[in-house]
């Protein structure tokens, strides 16, 4: 007789940190680095805070954050299905969170929020080098564009048709893979 799993679809996490307000806005996407770690080799992460695994988004992270005595973050990650590895992945999160709170107290991420896991983070992004599309916040098409990577700040960075090269917050566009 086998041990049940309580699968779970959605993770709840608050984090009380010490870090600066700014650098808050993070925590998505090191949510969805831990998320697609703890997922396997197969996933990968879609900018801005996205888990894709075999083209098909498999988890989000969104962000909610405000003071309470410090900073609050409350972060929600949904699974597209129940997953019996919830806990784990929760586990990831927190210790991913823990170790980039650590490193931004000990000056190591002073470049921006994204400094301390930047490499990781764009190791496991979908897309790199290819052509996607760039969409403005109501879904329409804004433009098609290379993807080169992600700054210390989180923003993608672009080469347009023209040959600029250009950096895009989450506020500004969504992406879709073509």
């Amino acid at each position: 007789m086998g041990i049940a799993v309580a699968e779970r679809d959605t993770i709840e996490i608050e984090l009380r940190l010490r870090v600066p307000m700014p650098y808050v806005q993070a925590l998505g996407g090191l949510a969805a680095l831990a998320a697609c770690e703890a997922m396997g080799e197969d996933a990968q992460i879609l900018w801005p805070a996205s888990v894709i695994v075999d083209g098909a988004v498999a988890a989000r992270a969104r962000l909610r954050a405000g003071y309470d005595g410090g900073v609050v973050a409350q972060l929600t990650v949904s699974f597209a299905e129940q997953r019996a590895d919830a806990d784990a992945i929760e586990s990831a999160i927190r210790a991913r969170a823990e170790a980039w709170e650590q490193a931004i107290g000990a000056g190591r991420s002073s470049a921006g929020p994204f400094a301390q896991f930047a490499g990781d983070y764009f190791d496991r992004m979908a897309g790199m080098g290819e052509q996607v599309e760039l969409l403005f916040p109501n879904g329409n098409v804004y433009c098609t564009a290379t993807l080169e990577g992600i700054d210390v700040w989180g923003r993608i960075c672009v080469e347009t048709a023209d040959g600029r090269d250009t950096e895009y917050a989450p506020e500004q566009v969504a992406l879709r893979l073509l």
